[in-house]
Parts: C-alpha cells; sequence; structure tokens
C-alpha cells in the first residue's frame, strides 16, 4: 500500500497504522514498519502521537466515533424495538466486518492480556479487579485496559439502552437480564464476523445478516 505523501504528516502516519496493525497486530506491528511505510521520521510519530499504543488508541478511537454516531442515528430513524434492532445491527456488520482485525486487536490484545483481571462497574465508571490475589496491576495497565473497555462499552451500551426499553415495554420475556443479554448478542455477533468475515461479506448483505441476528434474538427472547 503506497501512502499519499501530500497528505498531512499525521493523517500519512495513521493510514500507515491501520495498514501495519492489520497486517501484524498489534505485538508484531513496529514502529519502524509504520514509519516507513508513511515516510516520515522517527521524531514525527513521536511529537503527534508519543508511543506505539497511543498511536493505536488514536486510530481506533477516530474510528469509533462516527461509528457511535451512526448506530444513534440508525435506532432513532425508525420506531418499533424490532426495526431497532434491524438498523443497529446492519450498522455493526458493516463496520466490524471493515475493521474486523482493528477491533480484534482490541479485544484479544489490548483487552484479552489482562493477565487475571476483570473490569466492574464502580458508580459512573469502571475499575480494574485483579482476579487472583498473585495479580498486581499497574496503573499504566489498569488505564490501558479502561481506555479499550471504553470503547467496547460505548458500543453495547446503545443496545443495552434498547433492550432495557423493550423490557420495560414488556417486549422480552420477563426473565431477561439486560446486561447479560446484551453482551451475549454483542459479542456474539463480534465473535462471529472476526471468525468469518469474509464469508459473511460474500454470501449476503449488511441487511441480511442483520435481519438474521435479530430474528434469533426475538425468537428466543421476545414474549
Amino acid at each position: 500500500m503506497a501512502i499519499d505523501t501530500s497528505l498531512p504528516k499525521d493523517i500519512r502516519i495513521l493510514q500507515a497504522a491501520e495498514e501495519v496493525f492489520s497486517q501484524h497486530g498489534y505485538e508484531k506491528a513496529t514502529l519502524d514498519e509504520i514509519i516507513a511505510l508513511a515516510d516520515v521520521g522517527k521524531g514525527t510519530v513521536y511529537k503527534y502521537f508519543g508511543n506505539k499504543e497511543h498511536l493505536f488508541y488514536k486510530l481506533v478511537a477516530d474510528k469509533n466515533a462516527p461509528f457511535l454516531e451512526k448506530l444513534h442515528q440508525a435506532v432513532n430513524s425508525v420506531d418499533s424495538f424490532e426495526e431497532k434492532l434491524k438498523k443497529y445491527f446492519e450498522v455493526m456488520v458493516h463496520f466490524y466486518i471493515a475493521n474486523s482485525t482493528l477491533w480484534q486487536i482490541i479485544c484479544f490484545e489490548m483487552l484479552g492480556g489482562t493477565n487475571g483481571c476483570r473490569v466492574e462497574p464502580d458508580g459512573d465508571d469502571f475499575k480494574v479487579i485483579p482476579r487472583y490475589n498473585s495479580v498486581k496491576v499497574s496503573e499504566e495497565t489498569s488505564e490501558r485496559i479502561l481506555r479499550y473497555h471504553k470503547i467496547l462499552h460505548d458500543e453495547y451500551d446503545i443496545l443495552a439502552q434498547l433492550i432495557t426499553k423493550a423490557m420495560q415495554d414488556n417486549l422480552l420475556k420477563e426473565d431477561t437480564v439486560p446486561e447479560i443479554t446484551t453482551k451475549f448478542v454483542f459479542f456474539g455477533v463480534a465473535m462471529s464476523i472476526f471468525n468469518q468475515s469474509d464469508d459473511i461479506a460474500a454470501d449476503m448483505t449488511d441487511e441480511e445478516a442483520a435481519r438474521i441476528i435479530t430474528d434469533h434474538f426475538l425468537r428466543g427472547n421476545a414474549r
């Protein structure tokens, strides 16, 4: 992939970073390769982004912001719970297929390597809790985990609000637990896309995939 050298340097670095991270994952990606592809000096990367982790976070955060906006717009464009679900999953499927590798890095490298930690609610925020007494979590590690947890939380919280409202409107079975149900559905869809994004993209449209997901959800949970 060639980077347009007429672009601003920070944009070139982000484009190069997306290419390198998508090819190699986070741990095996190197700043040297990103620098070479972007055709900038090493000092330029540090000037704009500080280090590799901050560069990766900037890359995915810049993608996540318009994704969240599209999710909100989609669910607000229709009235019924079923149509809201379809619109939500249509946008999610499209985004996760397009950004499958980067979001796998979030799930499996930035959050998967949490060394025996879990994230729990803490008032209006979240905190990182060691699962075992022997696990020590540095402040830097805790901050990293929470940064990437927030990206995913903001995505599935929109779905959680839909499911909670449907419960209040007696549209779902009374034993449905919104938080658990949301995570089962959201991460189930995400993992399915991670494992077969090429097949899904080749065999069906985003709308067809969203209809299948919605139908399966409602068949198991609707009254």
